[in-house]
């Protein structure tokens, strides 16, 4: 809005200076007829001038600074048109008709400043600015989601085959570690069928198994198809536990696939040489500490308080890894040594636990929390990869 003001006011001055320069031209050409009053001319052009210049500054206020240089110029150009009117009277009264330099160079200096202000032209619009675009940020990332393992454990499904429920005189270590602990499970004792069906089910309602515990510490086992169904289980997503003391002796069968895939061989039996209870002694490996199967949620695990329960005929396995998976042996008959002579192995990425001698060889209060921190690194690992 301002701009249009200053437009037309840009206009009525320029017409002012022209209406008055027309008549400085016609006013100093001789007519041959009687001369006006030359004074009424003069006041009449100043009031027209006084009149514009009041109604211009009390209508457009906010351009009072461009109006008034206009009005300047304008009142200049009024005063030179009487300088001139002034000549035409002396020309008329006998004197040679002359023209007033200084009128003249007064109307030019008015129509030249007009000019430089824009007077003939409104002025350019502004441009648009455009809003400059903000700063890309990096969103920051969201706090880590605290996981309650524990009310998870609680709901999980775990399935318990353990064959020590054929021998009456000995205490049932996993059951028991599992009723420490407050877990649900689905416990098939010793029974074969129900392993196999409950393998094939698929879990309860069809949702998978989260651990399968197959304790084989009697000294009659299971083989063939039942690693199977293990493997199925592991390819679904389940966690694993395997304690078994003949492995040297199906190694060759179905089981071999799971032995393969996790990263180990059998690497020899494990038989007491001396046959003392010195020979039952396991040390953690190098290394070993750092797996929290060794750490969470108990510590400091030592095996060298050990029970005869087997005698020292066939204690169970030695495994050596093969460099093909990511096994880590735990647990073995030489402290020195991480790579053969293990009796405790963990791999795919925590998922099998593969337990190759008897929980019997030792005290329950050397094995339950053993038995506790393969379960829940088991069960952490299944929720994790869900």
């Amino acid at each position: 809005m301002k701009i249009h003001n200053v437009q037309r006011t840009s206009r009525l001055f320029q017409s002012l200076v022209l209406l008055l320069l027309l008549s400085l031209v016609s006013c100093s050409m001789p007519t041959g007829q009687p001369a006006t009053d030359p004074s009424l001319q003069q006041t009449q052009m100043a009031l027209g001038v006084q009149q514009t210049m009041l109604a211009q500054n009390a209508a457009q206020g906010a351009n009072a600074t461009i109006e008034s240089q206009q009005a300047t110029l304008v009142a200049q150009a009024a005063q030179a048109t009487a300088i001139a009117l002034q000549s035409t009277q002396i020309a008329q009264q006998g004197s040679a008709p002359t023209v007033d330099s200084a009128a003249t160079q007064v109307a030019l200096s008015v129509q030249q400043t007009l000019t430089a202000q824009g007077g003939s032209e409104p002025p350019p619009p502004p441009e648009p600015t455009t809003p400059s675009e903000p700063e890309p940020t990096t969103p920051s990332e969201p706090p880590p989601v605290e996981v309650d393992y524990d009310a998870m454990m609680k709901d999980a499904n775990i399935l318990l085959y353990e064959d020590i429920v054929n021998q009456p005189k000995l205490a049932r270590y996993v059951k028991k570690t599992l009723d420490s602990m407050g877990l649900n499970y689905k416990d098939d004792g010793s029974a074969k069928g129900w392993l196999k069906s409950d393998l094939l089910s698929g879990g309860p309602n069809g949702k998978g198994w989260d651990l399968i515990i197959i304790a084989l510490e009697y000294r009659t086992g299971i083989s063939g198809e039942y690693f199977t169904y293990v493997n199925q289980a592991l390819n679904s997503g389940a966690s694993v536990i395997l304690e078994i003391w003949y492995l040297d002796q199906i190694s060759g069968g179905e089981v071999s696939t799971i032995l393969t895939k996790c990263g180990v061989e059998v690497d020899r039996n494990y038989v007491g040489k001396n046959r003392a209870p010195e020979d039952i002694i396991v040390w953690p490996l190098p290394g070993a500490n750092e797996n929290p199967v060794m750490q969470d949620p108990n510590g400091g695990l030592t095996f060298t308080k050990v029970w005869t329960t087997w005698s020292y005929d066939d204690l169970g396995d030695l495994m050596q890894l093969t460099g093909r998976g990511d096994a880590q042996l735990l647990l073995g008959t030489l402290a020195t040594s991480n790579k053969d002579h293990g009796v405790l192995t963990v791999c795919m990425d925590g998922k099998f636990t593969l337990m190759t001698f008897s929980s019997h060889s030792y005290p329950y209060n050397v094995t339950y929390p053993l038995w506790e921190n393969m379960i829940t690194n088991a069960l952490k690992v299944r929720f994790a990869g869900q």
